[in-house]
């Protein structure tokens, strides 16, 4: 014979019943009042410059050697092999300003005999369409990254059916004269949760006393 556990069963009150329902159209009332409020707004964010969308590189990558839009042969055409320091020579050149790190000599990279080539170390010229080739001189193991695609920028494609990758050779980000890059201004940053910058800037200030 089974057990009758209809007698051991236990009722939820009317009265407990009825307050869960009062407190969820209470807190139902309390969102649709919006008697909290909004909390803190977002941060707004400055409008970006178009310069952060331009995909162009930092500097014209010239074709034709040139000084003051004048081809280098125009001067040097026939001349004999350039001797010292040409910054100190005429008053084309002293304008240059040359922060290479420990090169400080103009004829580390320019060719003496062909002025509008390079000079490799055996004093060959370097064309420059191979400008690449001049800096892999001193800096050979970012050659080797810029030459596996890890140093610099690549356009073109993944498909090597449609054309492949185009590296991007060095002077196009690099001044050669002073290649360290220039203080660069960061993009805002985005959005940050009110409440976590305040008690990120509470931290800061070391909490209570």
């Amino acid at each position: 014979m089974g057990a009758d556990t209809s007698r051991h069963s236990k009722k939820i009150p009317l009265w407990a019943a009825a307050a869960v329902v009062g407190g969820l159209l209470l807190l139902a009332a309390v969102f649709a009042m919006n008697l909290l409020g909004d909390g803190p707004a977002r941060d707004s964010i400055e409008k970006l410059s178009p310069a952060y969308a331009d995909t162009a590189t930092v500097r014209k990558v010239r074709t034709v050697m040139t000084f003051d839009g004048a081809p280098c042969m125009s001067c040097h055409e026939g001349v004999d092999p350039l001797q010292g320091d040409p910054k100190e020579k005429g008053v084309f050149h002293e304008k240059i300003e040359l922060k290479h790190g420990r090169n400080q000599h103009c004829f580390n990279c320019h060719n003496r005999k062909q002025p509008a080539d390079f000079s490799d170390f055996d004093g060959s010229p370097i064309k420059l369409a191979n400008i690449e080739m001049l800096c892999a001189k001193c800096h050979g193991t970012i050659y080797r990254d810029w030459n596996n695609g890890s140093h610099g920028r690549r356009s073109g494609y993944w498909d090597k059916a449609k054309g492949g990758f185009q590296p991007t050779v060095c002077i196009a980000c690099h001044n050669p004269h002073w290649p360290v890059f220039k203080p660069l201004q960061a993009a805002p940053a985005p959005h940050v949760n009110p409440r976590t910058r305040a008690k990120s800037a509470h931290a800061d200030h070391g909490g209570h006393d």
